[in-house]
């Protein structure tokens, strides 16, 4: 195994504490979880629902949308396409800039390179034709990402 079992979470609290501040100077509300596996994860929609059930929210089952944590922007089931389209404007607001999409990009990168990237899954709760939430909130984007040693959730929600 390359690196200790919590390099993972290290560079995770690193990537909250450089974007929390942006990400959360919207109008939407960004909540950011992270945790250390005990064991290895099992199937991408099973770790994702143990872990929101965990932290309070709904499960979602079958309906997580596994990624492609690999691909480029303009790749079929691309993570960094989903991050961007996520944050790069306000979820309420899309004609407006909320990170914009350079900056975007950048925060997917970070967030991605959080990860073993020999063992990173990473599902969303948002499909092209809609989403299925796991909050209350009118609107929502969430992604769970895990390697064999940590997960974490990026949540954002807005009231429309």
């Amino acid at each position: 195994m390359t690196g200790g079992m919590g390099d993972t979470l290290v560079r995770l609290e690193a990537f909250i504490a450089k974007w929390s501040q942006r990400l959360n100077a919207d109008s939407a509300s960004v909540t950011f979880a992270a945790q250390a596996l005990d064991a290895p994860p099992g199937l991408h929609a099973a770790t994702a629902d143990r872990f929101v059930t965990a932290l309070g929210y709904q499960p979602i089952g079958g309906n997580w949308e596994l990624l492609d944590p690999d691909a480029a922007p303009d790749g079929a089931r691309s993570a960094r396409a989903a991050l961007i389209e996520a944050f790069s404007h306000n979820m309420v607001l899309s004609q407006q800039a909320w990170l914009g999409e350079a900056d975007a990009l950048a925060m997917a990168e970070g967030f991605l390179g959080c990860f073993d990237a020999r063992t990173c899954q990473i599902v969303t709760n948002r499909m092209y034709f809609g989403w299925n939430p796991i909050t209350s909130a009118s609107i929502e984007w969430a992604f769970v990402a895990f390697d064999d040693s940590a997960i974490a959730l990026l949540l954002a929600t807005a009231e429309g």
